[in-house]
């Protein structure tokens, strides 16, 4: 009996010893930064929202017939990670050598971050869809190749390298938070910035866990 009033203690003070070790724990001892047009609304930020829909080939690989609209909604993907890759990038397999290397040592501790390779793609012509990168997700199903439309890529392009750094270069890996903003770019060519990519996509997914958390206690206590 005396147990189970320790037992029922322990429940009631859970939540508030989990929030207190959140608060004071790395989840936030560094805040990432924000990438982007930035436009001041008052006192607060409004950071740049990228599109997040794209286009998904649903039949086999030798088949175009199968291309749709696809949205990265935030319950399936609260974050993501993604890629453009050019027409004049498709054969060149060092822009993700980082990438390939990370997965072969260690595949299981990427295997939960969903990327997502986008190249330009007309539905017409098999010689605009294909590249040398689809050869990753051949064994790896969080690594997932979606097009666009080759007239409209460049813009593509632009709505998620606006203000970028002056280092960084379109075949970068993107991460966007549940809000669709930019939170990082990381070059993958080198496992170094695989493994900062998946550091800080893991910081903002305990982040998000966090607030999720925080605000279903509110919800339970009123």
């Amino acid at each position: 009996m005396k147990n189970k009033k320790y037992l029922f203690l322990l429940i009631l003070l859970f939540p508030a010893g989990l929030k207190l070790i959140l608060e004071f724990t790395t989840i936030n001892s560094s805040k990432l930064p924000y990438y982007g047009v930035k436009t001041a609304n008052g006192k607060d930020t409004i950071y740049q929202i990228v599109n997040e829909t794209f286009t998904i080939r649903s039949l086999k690989p030798d088949s175009l017939s199968g291309l749709e609209m696809k949205k990265l909604d935030t319950i399936q993907y609260p974050l993501f990670v993604v890629s453009f890759i050019k027409q004049s990038y498709k054969k060149d397999n060092y822009r993700m050598a980082g990438l390939s290397e990370y997965i072969q040592f260690n595949k299981s501790k990427i295997k939960e971050i969903p990327f997502f390779i986008i190249t330009p793609c007309d539905g017409i012509n098999s010689s605009n869809c294909f590249s040398e990168f689809e050869k990753m997700s051949v064994d790896n199903s969080n690594i997932l190749n979606l097009f666009w439309k080759p007239s409209s890529f460049d813009s593509l392009n632009y709505s998620y390298f606006k203000a970028k750094p002056y280092y960084i270069d379109y075949s970068f890996f993107v991460l966007v938070d549940k809000r669709r903003h930019i939170r990082g770019y990381y070059d993958g060519r080198y496992v170094s910035e695989i493994k900062r990519l998946m550091d800080e996509y893991q910081h903002l997914r305990l982040k998000e866990e966090k607030q999720t958390m925080l605000n279903q206690n509110k919800i339970e206590s009123k």
